[in-house]
C-alpha cells in the first residue's frame, strides 16, 4: 500500500478498525517514499551537472568563434534618421532646403 491509502485507512477505519500493522506499513512506505525521491534527486543533479557542462562548453566554442570573426574591430556607427520636422514646434528649424525653399505669400 502507498503511504496516502494508509493515512486514509487511519482516517476512515471502517468496520474492521485500524489494522495492527498500520505503523509498521507506514513505516515501510515512507521509508520507501524517501529512498525513490532520493534516487530522483540524485538523478536531477546529474542531469543538472551534464547540462551545466555542455553550456560551458558551447559559451567556450562561441567565444572561440567571436574572436575568428574579428570582433575586435568597432562597430560601424548606425547612420541617424533626421527627426520629422513639426511644424507646430517654433524650435523646428529643418533643413537646408526648407531654409531656401520659395513662399508663395
Amino acid at each position: 500500500m502507498d503511504f496516502e491509502s494508509l493515512i486514509a485507512m487511519m482516517r476512515n477505519p471502517g468496520e474492521d478498525g485500524i489494522p495492527e500493522t498500520i505503523y509498521d506499513d507506514l513505516s515501510a512506505s515512507y521509508t520507501e517514499m524517501s529512498s525513490t525521491s532520493g534516487a530522483k534527486v540524485e538523478e536531477q543533479n546529474a542531469l543538472i551537472a551534464q547540462l551545466s557542462a555542455e553550456l560551458t562548453a558551447a559559451k567556450a566554442h562561441n567565444y572561440d568563434l567571436l574572436l575568428q570573426t574579428g570582433a575586435n574591430s568597432a562597430p560601424e556607427p548606425e547612420a541617424e534618421e533626421p527627426e520629422a520636422e513639426n511644424p507646430d514646434d517654433p524650435d523646428s528649424i529643418g533643413d537646408d532646403d526648407d531654409f531656401f525653399e520659395k513662399k508663395d505669400d
